[in-house]
């Protein structure tokens, strides 16, 4: 997906050379000029204490006791303690314990007895639930939902990415991937939720439902080819959607689910010899914090998903072929990353304060 066609350049432009190389050494000089068109974005489950979990629930709601996890700085700041602002970083076990302790009494003992009752293969999905911001209610009505199922129906219905067993993103037999050509930056915000809250995946892969028929693949293809519209319209509101989506509707976009995914996050351009972007991302990623990268040549072309980090290795998702790419971080670091369809990182929309 293009970001924006490139128009014909002026005569003149293509006559010197100089403008020319300073294009194709700087590709994220297209990206400053598009970034500010858009501004910030304006373009029944049982509630008993079930006797055989009780161990359990103490050891959830231990958690609470011990306090909240404060934001986790980036492990760049050591290296770099000069710089003026920290990703904003927080573990899926701290945004839990954060949620549980702002909860009012009855909402926690609420949760918490869902989440035993709904049985340990299914409890850390309650948990992620209620860490994703939903209500009390939503979370007891979602355990119970789930109570009961398989293995593989958690991961096939709650989990749309399985990096553990497959390269390709799937629902059964279908692609989890974009609409058209213009929707891969709506596809990698679609994406940043369903990894986050399962809720938000339950609905894309059945309705929310326990209807059968709603959970086969065409009923699911439809939801999410309106749901990456939807997305579209939203992050579209002056910018023309042939065009894709600018970062800075990709960020405006997240933040509307900030509440989600835990963080606000910025538009960040990745400019030649700064890293510093591309570090924070990598942070992110390692907490398990979504990243949209928009990539390219001279002119933003495409966006993927970060999706975690592991040792010397970040695990992408490209949504034209629903693929999970593997690169090396170094790599990643160094702006190189023609493994995933494009040479260069043009932007990145991370995690901020």
């Amino acid at each position: 997906m293009a970001i924006g066609r490139p128009a014909r350049p002026r005569r003149r432009l293509e006559r010197t050379k100089l403008t020319r190389t300073a294009f194709l050494r700087a590709p994220a000089l297209v990206a400053a000029v598009l970034l500010p068109l858009v501004g910030s974005g304006a373009l029944e489950g049982s509630h008993a204490w079930l006797p055989s979990v009780k161990q359990d629930v103490a050891q959830v709601a231990s958690t609470v006791a011990t306090g909240v996890n404060g934001l986790v700085r980036n492990a760049a700041d050591a290296a770099d303690p000069g710089r003026r602002k920290a990703v904003h970083l927080e573990s899926g076990a701290a945004r839990t314990s954060a949620r549980l302790a702002d909860a009012s009494p009855a909402d926690r003992a609420d949760v918490l007895a869902a989440a035993a009752a709904s049985g340990p293969l299914q409890r850390p999905y309650v948990l992620k639930a209620f860490a994703a911001g939903h209500s009390a209610d939503e979370v007891v009505r979602f355990a119970s939902l789930i109570r009961g199922k398989k293995p593989t129906w958690l991961r096939t219905h709650l989990s749309l990415v399985d990096a553990d067993r497959h390269s390709l993103v799937t629902y059964h037999a279908a692609l989890v991937r974009q609409v058209d050509n213009t929707t891969c930056g709506s596809t990698a915000i679609l994406m940043s939720r369903a990894i986050v809250d399962p809720i938000y995946a339950l609905y894309l892969t059945t309705g929310g439902t326990d209807d059968p028929m709603a959970a086969r693949n065409g009923p699911f293809e439809a939801r999410l080819a309106a749901e990456e519209e939807r997305i579209h319209d939203s992050t579209n509101s002056l910018w023309p959607k042939k065009f894709g989506t600018t970062p800075s509707g990709v960020s405006a976009e997240l933040n509307r689910n900030a509440k989600t995914l835990g963080t606000r996050y910025q538009a960040r351009l990745v400019e030649h010899g700064r890293s510093q972007p591309l570090r924070d991302a990598v942070a992110a990623a390692r907490y398990s914090q979504p990243v949209p990268v928009l990539i390219g040549d001279w002119l933003p072309r495409h966006y993927v998903l970060l999706i975690g980090a592991s040792r010397g290795d970040l695990l992408f998702y490209e949504p034209t072929a629903a693929t999970l790419v593997r690169l090396d971080v170094q790599d990643f670091l160094a702006g190189k990353v023609k493994a995933l369809g494009f040479p260069h990182v043009q932007a990145v929309i991370t995690p901020s304060r």
